[in-house]
């Protein structure tokens, strides 16, 4: 019988706590905050905290550029707003993923097509993605899901013979590497998910776009900006 159900606890201490935030970070929140009421400005963006971060988050990929955004499904959405996609067109989105993962597509005036997972592995593969391209696709979206990298060799051959970019949706793979690269290194661009359930967070909610490519990455920071 369950314990839940008057059984005998396997356990007789409870599980440690998630330790996400320490005293470094209620120590530099409270700076932050500290300096606003001094000085009487408030908290805006593009402030020296948020620029440190995007500098160290490229610096960790090999460099480039890091915008930060309020989510994984901003990243996405602004990903995709960089590349400046022709609209009603289709973009190959993952088999697996949640509601961020498609709407950033949708809002783009463009339609979702998801492709279905290579046996074995819960991420879209090679073939599975070539099923469903057709004359109206204009990107590839590939999500490394829980923490395993999508077989990206085969997948960027493919778009490369067709000219579609591939953006890296890396929400639930921080760190994560294939054949020694980072994921979020191989396609053009990439979103991050940092709300409070990924492998590092920056409160409730947060995002990332990642690219190496300094044209992109202005126009997702002018798209982000304004839109």
């Amino acid at each position: 019988m369950l314990a839940v159900d008057g059984g005998t606890p396997v356990r007789t201490t409870p599980f440690p706590k998630r330790a996400l935030f320490g005293d470094q970070e209620r120590a530099a929140a409270m700076a932050l905050f500290d300096h606003a009421v001094e000085s009487g400005n408030p908290i805006g963006y593009n402030g020296a905290e948020e620029t440190a971060y995007e500098q160290e988050f490229a610096s960790w990929h090999g460099g480039g550029m890091a915008d930060l955004v309020n989510s994984g499904t901003s990243a996405l959405y602004v990903a995709l707003g960089g590349l400046e996609l022709a609209p009603a067109g289709e973009v190959v989105i993952p088999p697996i993923t949640d509601p961020g993962g498609v709407m950033p597509v949708a809002l783009h005036n463009l339609v979702p097509v998801p492709a279905d997972a290579a046996p074995g592995t819960f991420n879209a593969g090679v073939d599975q993605i070539a099923d469903v391209i057709t004359p109206h696709t204009r990107a590839i979206v590939v999500a490394h899901i829980a923490g395993e990298p999508a077989d990206m060799d085969p997948i960027l051959e493919l778009a490369a013979s067709r000219d579609l970019p591939v953006v890296e949706d890396c929400a639930q793979a921080h760190g994560a590497r294939y054949h020694g690269k980072l994921v979020g290194t191989m396609g053009v661009v990439a979103a991050y998910s940092t709300m409070s359930g990924k492998h590092h967070a920056t409160g409730p909610q947060g995002g990332v776009v990642y690219t190496q490519d300094e044209d992109l990455g202005w126009r997702c920071r002018r798209f982000s900006d304004r839109g």
